[in-house]
């Protein structure tokens, strides 16, 4: 426990600019795109028509004329940041004492390994939670302050929710990153890069209809669309979500405890 507040209170900065930031920008763009997308201008219909950039997001150009639709659009870019914020917290996470030579008086502080490990994961889940809950918010109450418009809020807290599973798995990812290269100077680069290489598997995936390749991004792994009209996530994604976070986890708890102190150059 006195790892994980450390942790948390060193997270606390972070935590309110990203959260004001995700919830702040859903709640000001998502009402201004839902007026572009059911304005009827023929300009903005002829757009979406056939438009690949929607192919590649998972949502097509009549989806995109509801509300839920335009949710997923928008938050498929907000997923992009949240999948860099969580893997990099996670990463830096467990490179810090490593690169400022603290390591050696962590490990050897009256706390076991295991209490390290778990102490610093459990306090990223807590930032990408509270990021994630202003998003959420921060997008209910935008689509409150529309009128005329039928929401669906089941499928809009399944559709808004995927942010933060996507967000939680990067920080498992961050984890493992961390745990088994601990001297990189770089977290936020190195996650970029992450984030970059799985959204374009899962564009590529969903472009030439391969969805195999779905399973090695968690990009893939919830479609907006598939959401609005069965109520619920994909069974299959959803075991693979467990089994893939947890095996990952057990990995790094398990080289975390073995690895020896290495200090950064």
């Amino acid at each position: 426990m006195t790892i994980f507040k450390y942790e948390l209170k060193q997270l606390k900065k972070n935590i309110i600019i990203w959260a004001l930031s995700m919830g702040g920008l859903i709640f000001l763009m998502l009402p201004v795109y839902i007026g572009f997308s059911s304005s009827g201008d023929i300009t903005m219909i002829d757009a979406m028509q056939n438009n690949p950039l929607l192919e590649v997001l998972g949502v097509s150009a009549s989806f995109m004329t509801t509300p839920l639709g335009m949710l997923s659009f928008l938050g498929s870019f907000a997923m992009t940041a949240a999948a860099i914020h969580g893997m990099s917290i996670a990463f830096s996470s467990h490179t810090k004492e490593y690169t400022s030579k603290s390591a050696e008086f962590l490990l050897t502080k009256p706390h076991s390994r295991g209490k390290v490990f778990w102490g610093k994961f459990f306090a990223c889940v807590v930032d990408s939670l509270i990021v994630g809950a202003a998003y959420i918010i921060g997008a209910a109450v935008a689509l409150l302050t529309i009128k005329d418009i039928s929401i669906d809020w089941w499928s809009f807290i399944l559709i808004a929710k995927t942010l933060i599973l996507v967000e939680l798995m990067f920080v498992v990812f961050g984890t493992v990153a961390g745990t088994f290269f601990s001297n990189v100077r770089t977290p936020v680069l190195i996650s970029s890069c992450v984030m970059l290489v799985l959204f374009c598997l899962s564009t590529v995936s969903k472009k030439i209809n391969l969805p195999i390749l779905g399973y090695f991004t968690p990009f893939a792994f919830f479609s907006p669309i598939d959401i609005a009209e069965t109520g619920f996530y994909e069974w299959n994604f959803v075991v693979w979500y467990v089994v893939l976070g947890v095996g990952l986890l057990l990995i790094s708890y398990k080289k975390f405890l073995k690895k020896d102190i290495v200090f950064g150059g």
